[in-house]
């Protein structure tokens, strides 16, 4: 029974890293430089007081990249 449990759930995995690769194949990485500008997209949980309700803006900016960390 544990012999059956390791090969499935080495089975899965395997199957999870290929979903992955398959969702993330078109994605590119963002890297920002200092000074450059970017937009904020502000969401209720995590700036509550920028975005009382839905009717306000959702992004603010553009902002100015002041330090790469």
């Amino acid at each position: 029974m544990n012999k059956l449990h390791k090969h499935i759930r080495a089975y899965t995995e395997k199957i999870n890293e290929s979903y992955k690769a398959k969702a993330s194949k078109n994605r590119k990485g963002a890297e920002y430089q200092p000074e450059d500008l970017v937009w904020l997209h502000l969401r209720k949980e995590r700036f509550p007081i920028r975005r009382k309700s839905n009717m306000m803006a959702r992004a603010d900016g553009p902002f100015k990249v002041l330090a790469k960390v």
